[in-house]
């Protein structure tokens, strides 16, 4: 059964239970409806196009290689392929995963310790849109067979108004396994904001 994570937890993906040979990291939301409509009417709430994009961290915690170790929709997949995204959603309409990141966790180099997955929303200032603006935003990591193991759900949080992009969680390693925390961390950062605080 998937465990319902929060802020701040994290879980160690067993090997033994799970297939790990290609974890998704499903990455959903939906633009809140009261607040959207409302926001049409100051220029935010008509197209939100939010992009999930996951950040490959060196042993030092940083990122050495912009064009090869941010894995989004201009660049849909690491050098080697371990790391790989599913394509840009431009609406975020209908149910289940918007965008998904995919990661062959027993191939990934052993110089990356950690792959931050967060979500930015493309032009938020222009479009007068933020997090506060979004519902039912969620991270979950998904096994080989589908299986759900965890799943991080945030929305609905004042903190969340006026904040553009959101840390969602991490897959990292520590003591020779894979674990996967929940971060839940708004920033007033776009994508590029948010990659350059790892440089």
């Amino acid at each position: 059964m998937a465990i319902n994570l929060k802020k701040g937890q994290s879980i160690v993906l067993d090997k033994s239970e799970y297939d790990l040979s290609k974890l998704m990291m499903g990455l959903g939301w939906d633009v809140a409806k009261s607040k959207g409509g409302l926001g049409g009417l100051f220029g935010g709430g008509a197209d939100f196009d939010l992009d999930g994009y996951a950040i490959l961290l060196g042993q030092n915690g940083k990122v050495a290689d912009y064009k090869h170790e941010v894995i989004y929709y201009g660049n849909l997949s690491s050098s080697d392929r371990t790391v790989a995204h599913s394509g840009d959603n431009l609406t975020g309409e209908g149910s289940g995963d918007d965008e998904c990141i995919f990661l062959s966790l027993n191939a990934i180099p052993d110089r990356y310790s950690r792959i931050v997955l967060a979500v930015s929303i493309y032009e938020a200032k222009t479009r007068r849109q933020h997090f506060g603006m979004v519902d039912n935003a969620f991270v979950r990591a998904v096994d080989a067979t589908g299986k759900e193991i965890a799943r991080y759900s945030l929305s609905g949080d004042a903190s969340y108004d006026g904040k553009i992009s959101m840390l969602m969680g991490e897959v990292y390693r520590e003591g020779g396994q894979w674990k996967f925390k929940a971060l839940g961390t708004p920033l007033e950062k776009n994508l590029n904001g948010v990659v350059g605080s790892f440089m």
